[in-house]
């Protein structure tokens, strides 16, 4: 058995946007992103919360403002065209004309008024639908997901050790980026996109390789390469390193 035979080579998907990735490059640092199978999890209740079908009492409510304003002014215009009619050639009929505008401009703030109002409102039913949806969520998780996350975790503060080969995909770019864990797991509560991560020695970071990207179709975050695709990394290991200062 060679050295060779005795190095993992873990698959770390460290986010859904190229940022953390950038960040893990830039750190010398490998990180996983733990809230990734949580947000996963609310997809449906976020698209959910949008539903025109759970603003309908806004709706309600702004129609009938909307009615009540146009009611208002149709009256208020009404009043005035015979007023105005009235006062033709009067200094009276420039105040009548100033009152109209005011009460437009009064009315205009009303509704503007009353918008910010259902703003706030339309948040905080948002924020109850989710925290809801949230509770319900987390008491009644499959096994399966709990299994998977458990595993993603244990694997990245556990399992992975000082040696092993780590490749990460840059989805920005549609490469992957290669490089050695050069230390045991670390957590950094300061940090915002890598508080959770390991150093890491970058010996490439702009590989094409297309048949990884299968692997990436898993649920798994923190998973092992074996087979050709292993082989196939650790032999770019011996090719010519590139520089950070190539790629960030």
């Amino acid at each position: 058995m060679s050295i060779k035979d005795l190095i993992n080579v873990w698959v770390i998907k460290t986010g859904y946007s190229g940022r953390q990735a950038r960040e893990c490059l830039k750190k010398n640092v490998i990180s996983f992103d733990v809230e990734l199978h949580i947000l996963e999890e609310f997809a449906e209740d976020l698209k959910s919360s949008s539903n025109p079908i759970i603003m309908q009492d806004r709706y309600r409510l702004l129609d009938q403002k909307y009615d009540d304003f146009t009611n208002n002014l149709a009256s208020e215009l009404e009043n005035s065209l015979e007023d105005l009619n009235y006062f033709s050639g009067s200094p009276l009929r420039d105040e009548k004309i100033s009152r109209l505008k005011e009460m437009l401009e009064d009315m205009n703030q009303e509704l503007s008024g009353f918008h910010k109002v259902m703003d706030k409102f339309d948040e905080f039913e948002r924020i109850e639908y989710l925290k809801t949806a949230i509770h319900d969520k987390l008491c009644s998780i499959a096994h399966s997901k709990l299994e998977t996350w458990a595993s993603d975790m244990a694997r990245f503060s556990i399992s992975i050790l000082t040696g092993d080969i780590v490749v990460i995909p840059l989805p920005e770019k549609g490469l992957f980026a290669i490089g050695r864990v050069m230390g045991g797991y670390e957590y950094n509560s300061t940090d915002i996109y890598t508080r959770h991560f390991h150093n890491v020695e970058w010996l490439n970071m702009q590989v094409p390789f297309p048949e990884l990207k299968e692997e990436l179709n898993g649920s798994s975050s923190v998973f092992l390469l074996t087979g050709d695709a292993r082989e196939k990394i650790l032999d770019m290991l011996v090719s010519k390193r590139i520089r950070q200062s190539e790629l960030i």
